[in-house]
C-alpha cells in the first residue's frame, strides 16, 4: 500500500476538524493555520536554499564565485534536504501509526 503525503496531510486536517467540532473542545482554527503556515514557510525556505546553492554552483562553473562560498551553499542545501527528508519520514511514520490504531 502506497501512502501519499497529501493523504497524510488530508487525514491530519480532517482529524483536526473533527477535534474542533467536538463539544467542549476550545481549540480554534488559528492553531491549524499556524501549523500550516509554519510548514509552508519551511518548504519555501528549503526551496530558496536550493536555488541559492544552484546559483553559487553556476557561478563557480563560470569562474565567478569563491570556492568557499560554493562549498558552504552546497553544504547548506544538503543539510536542508536531509532535514526535509527526515521530517517527511517522521510524518509518514506517524500517519502509518495512526492507520494501525484500533478504532
Amino acid at each position: 500500500m502506497t501512502i501519499e503525503p497529501t493523504n497524510a496531510i488530508g487525514a491530519y486536517n480532517a482529524a483536526l476538524k473533527r477535534l474542533s467540532e467536538t463539544p467542549g473542545n476550545s481549540s480554534d482554527a488559528s492553531d491549524v493555520n499556524d501549523f500550516s503556515a509554519m510548514v509552508k514557510n519551511f518548504a519555501v525556505s528549503a526551496v530558496e536554499v536550493g536555488k541559492k546553492s544552484e546559483v553559487q554552483s553556476a557561478a563557480a562553473a563560470a569562474g565567478q564565485a569563491d570556492l568557499n562560498s560554493v562549498v558552504m551553499a552546497v553544504s547548506e542545501a544538503e543539510l536542508t534536504l536531509n532535514t526535509v527528508v527526515a521530517v517527511r519520514d517522521k510524518v509518514m511514520e506517524a500517519y502509518r501509526e495512526i492507520l494501525r490504531m484500533p478504532i
